[in-house]
């Protein structure tokens, strides 16, 4: 079985993601976008879930794995979301 890389929270917040309330199992972070909300869910199990409010529509944009944060920024830019640090942290 091969390992599976999930983002620290310290990784997500330099992206500008927050923290938020989610079910047992589970970590939520969202950040606003031009046009809505992007969330990343982790879960337990190293899968990941990028979801996204477009105009008040939600899209699922991946849910599975990656294998390191050079994967996950990649992912990030393929969903055509910001994959670089916030110089305000």
């Amino acid at each position: 079985m091969s390992a599976s890389y999930q983002p620290t929270a310290e990784l997500l917040r330099a992206l500008g993601f927050v923290v938020f309330a989610s079910p047992p199992g589970q970590l939520r972070y969202s950040r606003n976008s031009a046009c809505g909300q992007e969330t990343i869910v982790v879960y337990e199990d190293g899968e990941l879930t990028l979801l996204e409010v477009v105009n008040g529509q939600m899209l699922y944009n991946f849910q599975g794995r990656v294998a390191s944060e050079a994967e996950f920024r990649v992912l990030l830019r393929q969903v055509n979301w910001a994959a670089e640090l916030s110089l305000t942290s």
